[in-house]
């Protein structure tokens, strides 16, 4: 049965049908917010699982980010408030970034310290929408779970990596660089311990290079 009211539980967001977020997102200039990308989109669907080829999932996520390192401060409130303005918004917590000294963050091999909002959408759905394979016209909008992350541009690819998932295909990264590599890996970067250096990264098959492994794409990460 489909409801425009909010169910305890939002909807889930099924694979095929994740992509109605591109036709339902507002557009944001990218004065406003830089990295809503192609790359950005994708990874709005990897931790629901689609980008890994799973067919459903609980929530949607996106990295936001900004070409110059730094000037990501501030973005997320901007971004909340045109989302708000356009009526999106139906419940959203905002959770300022933990940041502490680069060193200490390295040594976190689990939870990332970016500033993020945990929301609730009120997301529209496209023209002509059914319920089921049904002839019978939806309502118009459904309440779908959405993060925003802010990241620095210079993490970007070390969180793009860590969201993407699977859990345990981190987790086995992640162990695989500090105990044969001496690395220690995470979504905000990759430090070698003995140097004290952060290496860095344009890419996540930069990372990849770094630890001496072959690039799998997500699909190939349902560990």
């Amino acid at each position: 049965m489909c409801s425009s009211g909010l169910a305890s539980d939002p909807s889930p967001v099924k694979g095929p049908k994740s992509g109605t977020l591109k036709w339902a997102f507002p557009l944001i200039g990218r004065d406003v917010v830089w990295g809503w990308s192609e790359q950005a989109m994708s990874l709005s669907q990897s931790q629901t699982g689609p980008l890994r080829g799973k067919l459903q999932g609980h929530d949607v996520d996106f990295l936001i980010t900004h070409p110059k390192e730094g000037q990501e401060a501030g973005l997320l409130p901007r971004v909340m408030s045109h989302l708000q303005d356009q009526g999106l918004i139906l419940y959203h917590q905002h959770q300022h970034s933990r940041w502490e000294s680069p060193t200490r963050l390295a040594q976190q091999s689990h939870m990332d310290a970016f500033e993020r909002s945990f929301c609730i959408f009120r997301l529209p759905q496209p023209p002509g929408a059914a319920v089921g394979g049904s002839t019978r016209p939806c309502a118009s909008w459904k309440a779908v779970r959405v993060d925003l992350v802010v990241t620095p541009i210079s993490q970007f690819p070390f969180a793009l990596l860590g969201w993407t998932g699977s859990k345990l295909f981190q987790r086995e990264l992640r162990r695989f660089s500090r105990k044969e590599k001496g690395l220690w890996l995470n979504s905000h970067g990759l430090f070698d311990p003995e140097q004290k250096t952060f290496f860095h990264v344009t890419s996540e098959e930069d990372i990849f290079r770094h630890l001496g492994l072959e690039y799998l794409p997500p699909e190939q990460r349902n560990a």
